[in-house]
């Protein structure tokens, strides 16, 4: 029995001894699984992972997300204690070619001042500032309409053979490594844009080894809307793709903007198309977290998790501008750090969805939830906190450069950025066509790191002690539908009833309480409303705050032990909205909170004898995520 087969099985017995998750589909009379993977991976493919000084390859980071042992920038060795069930290497599409021309250093790379640059950063760690200007900065901002971009010259048709055969390769290595029932591969990139200085990244992920003879990079399509037309137009089955945006925390309100680049508003066929191209939303990793913000849209106090922007709001954050209008607002403000954006959080961009359902009859923002590390050190699930070796190469990859200040004045401080997350998949079996369909149905959710197990059912029928049952995943599929679905017509004079379910994982803390966050349509205006539904320790929410009472649960800092006779290993019950309106869209999620414990940042400080820094928080609460469900009038 191999290290990933044993790290499985003892995770895979506590779970089992304590309540099955394995369910049964009412239909199909089918098993299915928590799985969790990572989807959001860069290795030595990726040029700013390489000039970071990260040598560790494809292979490799499949090996790691297996049980494998890494060995990263000054020679440090990392290896996971639970391997993952399923892993994407997305290397950016930008410069594929190009970084492999440049390090051979042949043909009409040569004397490339860049490339010579980049194959001298070995010696002058001061290029690695030269490189991101040059490149990932100035390219990616504002991208030459040449996909050269100042490396081929005249010759660009080296970069796309050289990027054809790369493309190749890592479709190669995907397939390699994918053991289906076991570990699943995708296939897979990233499109990286950073139009106006906003993040549109996106994840691409192709279902099976049917994909496109190259990836679509940003100097191909620089809109969103142009890069979903290439995806749909040039993967038609047996080809099958998903596109997942990431970092709308970082977005300037345009990851979510109802509005297009050009200030026109969105019409009912682009928002058919997103849809259809991107069901999903890594909702955190190590760039922060992109739920909500306290004061931004939310008096949500729990907002305020592994946040890196704590600035000012912009200008017109109710809709009146365009975020490219927003954006040039706030930049000519004065304001040296920017602005925050209220369309830079997904529950914002969820209330959006319910005004655009009503306006254009179809909501392009219903969205699932995943979470992935973004690791550019090819180190899929490294979410550890107390063994965090950073994710970014030589620039966070010791305490003395997590603790500085950037080289460059817009990047972020190393320490505010967390250690990433996990995407979870509730799937038949471990293989390509199982997972990719629980993405595609949001059957999905997004945990801070931890590999803490939640569902969430809703139905009109669910018994107040389905909780208290054993089958109760069979009657949630049975009476109701699952999360990332549509609750069917309302009944007469009946509000909805969920079923929440939560577990521990094998490696986090005790749960402290189940929520329910409601998002509704109300006068033509979205609302909120934060329930606690399902307290540990027998503990009741309150009638008026819906909260749960303080459980006792506390992390001494000083040396991360935390209270260990308070929380629970399993929490689940009934929750029926009290305030529902047949007539009013709205969506229902649920978060799951641990009891607290040290973020990394502590327990680095406490091995070094020093006290944790004093602008990020000493210890976190750990949580999970489910992706929504939905009901809508019509």
């Amino acid at each position: 029995m191999n290290m990933q087969d044993l790290a499985r099985g003892f995770f895979l017995l506590a779970v089992l001894s304590m309540r099955t998750y394995a369910v049964e589909d009412a239909q199909s009379e089918i098993q299915r699984q928590a799985y969790f993977g990572d989807l959001h991976v860069h290795t030595s493919y990726s040029l700013d992972s390489y000039i970071n000084f990260n040598r560790v390859g494809p292979r490799d980071a499949y090996r790691f997300a297996q049980g494998g042992t890494v060995t990263l920038s000054g020679d440090r060795k990392l290896h996971l204690r639970i391997p993952l069930d399923f892993a994407a290497v997305t290397d950016h599409a930008e410069y594929l070619g190009e970084l492999p021309l440049c390090l051979q250093g042949a043909g009409s790379a040569r004397d490339v001042q860049i490339c010579q640059e980049i194959r001298n950063q070995q010696e002058d760690h001061s290029l690695i500032s030269k490189v991101f200007k040059k490149l990932i900065i100035r390219d990616v901002v504002s991208p030459d309409p040449e996909r050269e971009a100042g490396i081929c010259g005249e010759h660009s048709t080296d970069c796309l053979n050289r990027a054809h055969d790369v493309w190749q390769e890592l479709q190669n290595i995907a397939q390699e490594f994918y053991q289906p029932g076991k570990f699943t591969t995708f296939v897979a990139y990233e499109w990286t844009a950073n139009t106006n200085g906003g993040n549109f990244h996106r994840n691409v992920i192709f279902r099976n080894q049917h994909v496109p003879d190259l990836p679509t990079s940003y100097f191909e399509a620089n809109t969103p809307q142009k890069l979903w037309q290439q995806l749909h137009d040039g993967c038609q089955v047996p080809c099958e793709v998903l596109a997942i945006p990431h970092n709308p925390n970082q977005s300037k309100g345009m990851q979510f903007s109802p509005y297009n680049q050009d200030g026109s508003s969105m019409t009912t066929e682009q928002a058919l198309l997103r849809i259809q191209m991107e069901p999903l939303v890594e909702i955190v990793q190590a760039k922060g977290e992109s739920e909500c913000q306290t004061g931004i849209g939310t008096s949500d106090e729990l907002c305020n998790f592994e946040k890196l922007e704590r600035r000012a709001v912009c200008p017109g954050p109710d809709g009146t501008m365009s975020a490219p209008m927003c954006a040039a607002a706030c930049d000519a403000s004065g304001k040296p750090e920017g602005c925050v954006w209220a369309r830079n959080y997904v529950r914002n961009a969820l209330k959006d969805g319910l005004l655009l359902d009503k306006k254009l009859g179809v909501n392009p923002f219903k969205l699932g939830f995943i979470g992935s590390t973004d690791t550019h050190n090819g180190t899929p699930g490294a979410t550890e906190e107390d063994n965090y070796n950073g994710h970014h190469g030589v620039e966070d990859g010791t305490p003395a450069a997590r603790a500085a200040e950037p080289a460059i004045k817009a990047f972020t401080p190393q320490r505010l950025k967390g250690s990433g997350g996990l995407a979870g998949v509730w799937a038949e079996e471990n293989t390509r066509d199982s997972i990719f369909a629980a993405l595609k149905r949001r059957e999905t959710f997004a945990t801070s790191g931890t590999r803490l197990v939640v569902r969430l059912f809703g139905g009109w029928d669910f018994p107040q002690t389905l909780g208290k049952q054993d089958d109760l995943v069979k009657i949630g599929y049975q009476s109701g539908v699952p999360m990332g679905a549509d609750l069917p017509p309302a009944k007469k004079g009946q509000s909805p009833r969920f079923l929440l379910w939560a577990m521990k994982g094998a490696d986090g803390m005790k749960l402290q309480r189940v929520q329910i966050i409601k998002g509704w349509l109300e006068n033509g205006e979205s609302r909120e409303q934060v329930y606690d539904t399902v307290c540990s320790d027998g503990l009741q929410p309150d009638a008026k705050t819906h909260l749960c009472p303080d459980n006792g649960a506390r992390v001494d800092i000083d040396d991360c032990s935390v209270t260990s006779n308070k929380g629970a290993v399993e929490l689940a019950g009934i929750w029926q909205d009290p305030d529902f309106d047949a007539k009013q869209r709205a969506f229902y999620y649920t978060r799951v909170l641990e009891n607290p414990s040290c973020r990394w940042s502590t327990y680095e400080a406490n091995r070094l004898g020093r006290k944790p820094p004093a602008d990020v928080d000493a210890f976190i609460q750990e949580r999970a995520w489910s992706s929504p469900i939905w009901y809508s009038p019509r």
